[in-house]
């Protein structure tokens, strides 16, 4: 019984041994669910180098209607502020002279086709007793020459209607494009004349970017011609056309820059008179990029989950950079080439809360 006791440490050491390797040789236990994370590498990409100005946006078609006609402004049914479509009355103007001018135009018209239907009814006789010899050829002649003289009349007739018809047309000036009215020059009973201001209005279908550009920056800008809208909330709108005027102002030594902007603009929050952040690329560099989707936010603080050499997720924090384009965003800080990190933050997070739950035991 006693060499049986002296026997079991050593049978329970050779046990302990044959079970298993020493704790420090362990391979770590990878957490359940790390490997469905989806993985993105951290690689330089080429991002253009810009500069950061400043902006005025303004509308492409910005007009003031003028009257084409004289009268008193009779309505006006719009005020500052309101949207017109296209076509739209937008100002009301007496019309008396005009319809009698009309009426004029219309009974000349009336009376020369009648004096044409006379004259080529002759002219048809006419026609008629010259083949039998009746008439002389100077007669003929002469019917001839009258007709085309009515003919001529009815014409400028037609062309007296037209016009008429065309000033009474002006006593209701119509929008030329859709927009928002800024601004009434003229009250409801006011007399006006042919070029008298009545009403300005913008519109919003086309907007660009109005920027001075210091001299310095104007070479790599016509190099490049690459311009993008900064806007608050972080996101970019490329610019369709860079217009860089030929020469510089000779106070401010800066060149006039226009951008133009995509059609329907407005729905950034892009409108008349606000000033933006217009980025102009200069050239290239290296950055670290990754995509927007991979950056988790807690509050101002920006961060990723970082897979570590030991098959764990880390909570790394980052410092961000511009937005180089639509979806992807420069990591100035934080990671470095070759790191990988996961693609969806709210399924790491869940990993990541378990493996420190684990950990913790």
């Amino acid at each position: 019984m006693k060499n049986k006791l002296r026997l079991l440490p050593t049978v329970l050491l050779f046990g302990l041994m044959a079970c298993g390797q020493p704790p420090s040789t362990v391979p770590p236990v990878t957490s359940p669910g790390i490997e469905a994370l989806q993985r993105v590498a951290v690689e330089l990409s080429p991002v253009s180098r810009d500069i950061e100005l400043d902006g005025l946006v303004e509308a492409v078609n910005r007009a003031v209607v003028s009257s084409q006609t004289s009268g008193r402004v009779t309505a006006l049914p719009f005020d500052v502020g309101d949207y017109v479509t296209q076509g739209s009355v937008i100002v009301r103007i007496t019309d008396s002279e005009q319809q009698t001018a009309v009426e004029v135009a219309q009974a000349q018209l009336t009376e020369a086709q009648a004096q044409f239907a006379e004259v080529d009814q002759q002219l048809q006789r006419i026609q008629e007793v010259f083949a039998r010899g009746a008439v002389s050829q100077a007669e003929l002649d002469k019917t001839k020459a009258a007709q085309k003289s009515a003919a001529a009349r009815v014409e400028s007739a037609k062309a007296a209607l037209a016009d008429a018809n065309q000033r009474l047309s002006y006593t209701q000036v119509v929008a030329p494009y859709s927009g928002i009215l800024v601004r009434r020059l003229v009250d409801v009973g006011a007399t006006v004349a042919p070029g008298t201001p009545l009403l300005e209005g913008i519109s919003l279908e086309d907007l660009r970017i109005r920027v001075s550009v210091p001299q310095h920056h104007i070479g790599p800008l016509r190099q490049h011609k690459q311009a993008k809208v900064v806007l608050d909330s972080g996101s970019v709108i490329a610019a369709e056309n860079l217009r860089i005027a030929p020469s510089a102002d000779a106070v401010t030594h800066t060149v006039e820059t226009l951008l133009e902007l995509p059609k329907g603009s407005t729905a950034t929050g892009l409108f008349p008179g606000t000033l933006v952040k217009v980025a102009f690329a200069v050239g290239m560099e290296e950055q670290l990029v990754l995509p927007v989707e991979a950056i988790a936010r807690r509050g101002e603080v920006n961060a990723v989950y970082r897979f570590t050499q030991d098959g764990q997720l880390e909570f790394r924090y980052v410092r961000l950079g511009k937005m180089p384009q639509e979806g992807a965003v420069v990591v100035t800080a934080g990671l470095e080439v070759g790191d990988e990190v996961a693609l969806d933050p709210l399924a790491a997070a869940a990993v990541y809360k378990q493996q420190q739950f684990k950990q913790s035991k």
